[in-house]
């Protein structure tokens, strides 16, 4: 492997976490900023932002597709892994082994737990977080047919050998979802707005942790957990965007 400057992991980090809590910040504020009050507007059937920003996400989820469709191997890709591997971690690499546990049934079976939570907390955002969950039926759908291999032992250290594809990665989209089912659920309803934009940045670091994991075990490349993240985050806004299953989660809390 080509020797790696150590700080450049560290500033790419810091300007990966900046970039994740800002998003995080913008969609908390689109989403106070789009809650329907009772009027007029209640006749229409999408809200427009939540609508763009859906658009923007998958249109580069799509380039990004198409690219490593393409172009399996990225040499940013290389750069980026090797990096992430070269830098010491300490006890995050713990969370990294817990994070990469979660995966098949356990998976499903958080994913349906948190559908039950939401329905705890709010009855009428069940179909919104079922919603959010059938986000893997456009991961499976993607990963059959862009079909990218996952790094190879030639080219970075694999801690573990993982089955499957690895374009997008599917615990990016994953986490993506269910953090923001839970800050809209959970968060929105049951916690002070003064600590609501803490729950974001909370939630951002946690999904930045997660990213560093894949990558860092060499389970998929830096561009397979954006596209998660964007695939994620592109579903959710599409989610939002239609009244009849955001209006009882946005709507409601803003009434109280």
């Amino acid at each position: 492997m080509t020797p790696i400057e150590t700080g450049t992991p560290v500033r790419l980090v810091e300007d990966s976490a900046n970039v994740i809590v800002m998003s995080m910040e913008n969609l908390m504020a689109t989403i106070n900023s789009t809650t329907v009050r009772r009027g007029s507007e209640t006749g229409h059937l999408f809200r427009l932002p939540f609508l763009v920003a859906a658009i923007a996400a998958f249109g580069l989820f799509a380039v990004m597709a198409f690219e490593v469709y393409q172009h399996p191997l990225i040499g940013l890709d290389l750069t980026l892994e090797r990096a992430i591997q070269a830098t010491n971690w300490g006890p995050l690499t713990l969370a990294f082994g817990w994070i990469d546990w979660l995966d098949g049934y356990k998976q499903v079976a958080v994913a349906v737990l948190g559908v039950v939570v939401a329905f705890a907390v709010n009855r009428r955002s069940t179909f919104l977080a079922i919603w959010f969950a059938l986000s893997g039926g456009a991961y499976t759908l993607v990963e059959l047919v862009v079909k990218r291999p996952r790094p190879s032992a030639d080219l970075v250290h694999v801690i573990r050998h993982a089955h499957g594809f690895g374009f997008p990665s599917g615990h990016a989209l994953f986490f993506t979802w269910l953090i923001g089912l839970l800050l809209l659920t959970v968060g929105r309803r049951h916690l002070p707005r003064r600590l609501q934009p803490a729950a974001w940045v909370v939630g951002a670091l946690v999904l930045l942790l997660v990213c560093l994991g894949r990558v860092f075990t060499a389970e998929h490349w830096p561009s397979d957990v954006l596209a998660g993240v964007l695939l994620g985050a592109g579903w959710i806004c599409l989610g939002l965007s239609i009244r009849k299953l955001s209006d009882p989660v946005l709507e409601e809390v803003d009434a109280r």
